[in-house]
């Protein structure tokens, strides 16, 4: 049974099984519109690819390619914050644009691109590429932090020698000179983050197009895989596209790492080294190179046609099943856009008759809700257990690796090992997620906060003084320096940590060899001495805990995502799956991944103690947090989405029908089976929309 890639051309008006099944009802000219290729030129080498496994490994690397353009995102995040001067929720905007478009698109195209999936799978990754390349670009255009002029003082310091410094290069105290007030800032281009913040919108209107681009795949690739794989091969395929598809994202923390030991512009100005506050990471990096492999994969897989041959077997075994009728298939396939348009009502209200379907979107709503917490994971482990985000992008890439990896592979060989039914693996699905729930407590466990002075604690009490004051970053040790939180350079005396050597009120310091090793002379210390870096030591103990247990989390809650992408595709009828999948992409995008960024993003500014505050007042992104309170929080939201998204699982089992045939009841009426002894029969519509058969 070859489903012809030309809707112009008219198919059999017979219904008769045997003949709409067999290869000897098509002509070579039917024969010839599957093969690979565009338009009229359809090379007959090609037809070495035209296989279901191939195309799964193209249309996988693909998405992995695309995963990593937005997936390095989230652990640049405090970078671009810091370039362009942006805030969380500002960060979030970003986020939520991606979700913007995507729910708009999703429910344009979800009911039109049934006939054409392949053409609109390779169009959205081609949006893809473009997507990355606009934000990357910015990296061209904005202004980086420079070094300021050194004084004299500083071309001679080679010696190991203490010198009283009063630049900007070392951070420390600067006396006020003059009567006029002002917020001192530690770097005289510290307003190159104000003037680089127009180009927020430049990300915005990438994640636009990224939505755009990301929803065609996302609708439109497992029912074409549906169509080309049978139940048992599904299994196994939609898990290795997933598992290859997620790989993307640890795979792009790793290498996220290694580019941020570039400088942005590849060439760092004089006296900027790796590790120094004006240091600033080749982030454009991650976006641009895998953009250039989506590139490539995106004609590749507009090489292919609307269907393969494959698709005869496939449709044999549906047929027999009673999950579809030929008629039905045709219907499909041979739609014209008026056609589809005049049934884009009835068939919405057929969705929302569903109850099993209902029950199925609402609850990944309130898990996709959760899942927003993973764009700033990166921004707080970097927090939590005193990382750089090198160290950041490769803990977290093995540990999505192990995760995703091992729990997609097991969903895949979970629905191989039997052919279960969509209700059996709604059940199952349900069971493995809330399981995994308690594991998401595994990130409470990370190293003891720092005690910062001027936040956490007040200068009289470092100092042990009877003055009473509450706590505040300038007080009377620090009241002679003009101070400023444009640039955070936290020093440790042993006990404390301070936001900056200025905060700290040190007026010298001590060189050797070049590099800082300490500074003295800080009225606002108790030692009057001071060292770079926080107070506290990485707790890597505790660090393996966390991860292992959160890990160990995601391969129990990814072991069900195979039997999840199965029951979409039989929850509705055959011709009504390809626009479940963009009213399902709209309804969670527009209540789920849209708002969550901004939810989590919300929350995290809430907990801020100290803000970028630049020259003119402008504030920025925020430098210090209060974490113990900032994790409980951002636990209790994430635990309470998982809960209620695990509700909804379950009342889907519950609803769901023993057996369906997802055909409707009016064409099962003028329907004549094919075959009466595969055991199909005539049922009668249950509640959900869906038909009851018997054995």
């Amino acid at each position: 049974y070859y489903i012809t890639n030309n809707l112009s051309l008219t198919m059999a008006d017979t219904t008769d099984y045997e003949k709409l099944t067999t290869e000897e009802s098509w002509d070579e000219t039917d024969r010839r519109i599957t093969q690979m290729g565009f338009f009229g030129w359809r090379p007959r080498f090609l037809e070495c690819l035209n296989k279901p496994a191939i195309f799964a490994g193209f249309f996988a690397f693909g998405n992995f390619f695309m995963v990593m353009t937005y997936g390095i995102l989230s652990l640049v995040i405090p970078i671009i914050e810091s370039v362009y001067n942006l805030n969380s929720k500002q960060t979030g905007v970003i986020f939520m644009a991606n979700d913007i478009s995507g729910t708009i698109v999703a429910l344009m195209i979800g009911n039109y691109c049934s006939a054409r999936k392949v053409r609109w799978i390779g169009l959205g990754m081609l949006v893809v590429f473009i997507s990355a390349v606009i934000p990357a670009s910015t990296a061209i255009l904005a202004e980086y932090p420079q070094p300021t002029i050194l004084s004299k003082i500083d071309l001679v310091i080679e010696q190991n020698q203490t010198v009283h410094v009063e630049n900007d290069r070392f951070g420390v105290c600067k006396e006020v000179h003059t009567t006029k007030q002002t917020t001192g800032t530690p770097n005289e281009s510290e307003g190159y983050a104000v003037r680089n913040h127009k180009y927020f919108w430049m990300f915005v209107l990438g994640s636009l197009l990224q939505g755009v681009g990301n929803a065609p795949p996302r609708i439109a690739g497992a029912t074409y895989m549906d169509e080309i794989f049978t139940q048992k091969q599904f299994g196994v395929a939609i898990s290795f596209l997933y598992v290859v598809s997620f790989l993307g994202y640890p795979i792009t923390m790793i290498l996220g790492g290694v580019f941020l030991q570039y400088y942005v512009t590849l060439d760092p100005p004089e006296g900027v080294t790796l590790g120094s506050k004006e240091w600033v990471g080749a982030w454009w990096m991650g976006m641009f190179f895998p953009s250039i492999l989506v590139f490539v994969f995106s004609f590749i897989v507009l090489l292919y046609p609307r269907q393969m041959p494959a698709a005869k077997k496939v449709l044999q075994e549906k047929v027999r099943k009673g999950i579809t009728t030929v008629l039905e298939k045709k219907e499909e396939l041979g739609r014209s856009f008026i056609e589809i348009t005049k049934d884009t009502i009835p068939a919405l209200k057929r969705l929302i008759r569903n109850q099993a379907l209902t029950c199925l979107i609402v609850g990944d709503i309130f898990y996709f809700l959760s899942v927003g917490a993973y764009s700033y994971y990166p921004k707080l482990y970097a927090k939590i257990f005193r990382l750089n985000y090198k160290a950041v992008g490769s803990i977290m890439g093995i540990s999505s690796m192990i995760g995703f990896g091992i729990g997609f592979i097991s969903s895949g060989f979970l629905m191989k090992i039997k052919e279960w039914e969509p209700k059996q693996l709604q059940l199952v699905y349900a069971i493995v997620s809330a399981l995994a729930i308690p594991f998401t407590f595994g990130i409470l466990i990370y190293c003891p906060t720092e005690t910062l002075a001027g936040v956490d604690v007040s200068y009289s009490d470092v100092l042990n003084t009877t003055q009473l004051s509450s706590p505040t970053l300038m007080d009377q040790c620090n009241s002679e320096c003009a101070c400023s939180t444009a640039f955070y350079q936290p020093v440790c005396d042993g006990a404390v940590t301070y936001f900056s050597p200025c905060h700290a009120g040190c007026r010298e310091v001590e060189v050797e060899e070049g590099r800082v090793v300490s500074y003295v002379n800080c009225t606002c210390s108790p030692s009057g001495t001071a060292m770079p870096g926080q107070c506290g030591q990485q707790c890597p103990t505790r660090m393996y805990i966390s991860l292992t247990i959160t890990t160990i989390g995601t391969v129990v809650g990814f072991s069900g995502f195979a039997a999840h992408a199965y029951i979409y595709q039989r929850v509705v009828s055959e011709m009504d799956r390809t626009f479940t999948q963009g009213i399902r992409s709209s309804v969670i995008r527009a209540l789920g991944t849209l708002p969550a960024p901004v939810i989590f993003g919300w929350v995290i500014d809430k907990f801020c103690t100290v803000w970028r505050v630049s020259e003119d007042g402008t504030t920025g992104n925020c430098w210090v947090y209060d974490l113990d309170r900032l994790m409980l929080w951002f636990t209790f939201l994430r635990v309470m989405m998982r809960t209620l998204s695990c509700v909804c699982y379950f009342l889907c089992w519950w609803v769901y029908p023993e057996r369906n045939a997802v055909v409707e009841e009016e064409e099962v009426d003028d329907y004549k089976k094919p075959d009466q002894s595969s055991g199909v029969q005539q049922g009668e519509e249950d509640q959900n929309g869906l038909i009851q058969n018997g054995d």
